[in-house]
């Protein structure tokens, strides 16, 4: 979609604060905080971007996660404490608290392995339903008694 047919319209527009949080990090971090912070507003449409506690956060539902730059490392903070257990056995030498990872400048960035950490935080609260043969006949035959004790009833 273009407005006046030459300038694209952005589908999200970041907040001036976190514009200025990310801009003031050095190169490697604004590069890493940007492609995480693009990556989670393409993939979660519903999500919603704010300043909290001085940090961006991303929220869906109740569910949340933050990240900050600290002295040597980013943090990425997620909101439950499950979600690292992953993390934690695939990069021991990564720096992990009770609910954050710390990725030290140095190090490399594990970029696919917390995308999939923060997919089964960020996850939408409403499930597909499947219907099994057996769920899907008992309706059927519920709404067959339903029909006929109305017809029933209609011709009193």
């Amino acid at each position: 979609m273009h407005l006046f047919s030459f300038i694209p319209i952005p589908t999200f527009i970041m907040s001036s604060e976190i514009h200025q949080y990310i801009d003031s990090q050095t190169s490697i971090r604004k590069e890493r905080l940007l492609s995480l912070r693009t990556w989670l507003i393409d993939t979660f449409p519903g999500v919603r971007e704010s300043m909290k506690y001085k940090m961006p956060t991303y929220q869906l539902d109740e569910n949340w996660i933050s990240f900050a730059s600290q002295k040597n490392h980013i943090s990425i903070y997620l909101c439950r404490p499950d979600s690292l257990n992953e993390l934690k056995k695939k990069f021991p030498s990564l720096l992990f608290g009770k609910t954050c990872l710390n990725v030290r400048d140095k190090d490399s960035f594990p970029f696919k392995a917390i995308q999939s950490s923060i997919r089964s935080v960020l996850k939408p609260k409403t499930k597909l339903r499947i219907p099994n043969e057996k769920a899907e006949s008992r309706r059927k035959s519920i709404s067959k008694k339903l029909f006929e004790t109305k017809s029933a009833y209609r011709k009193k």
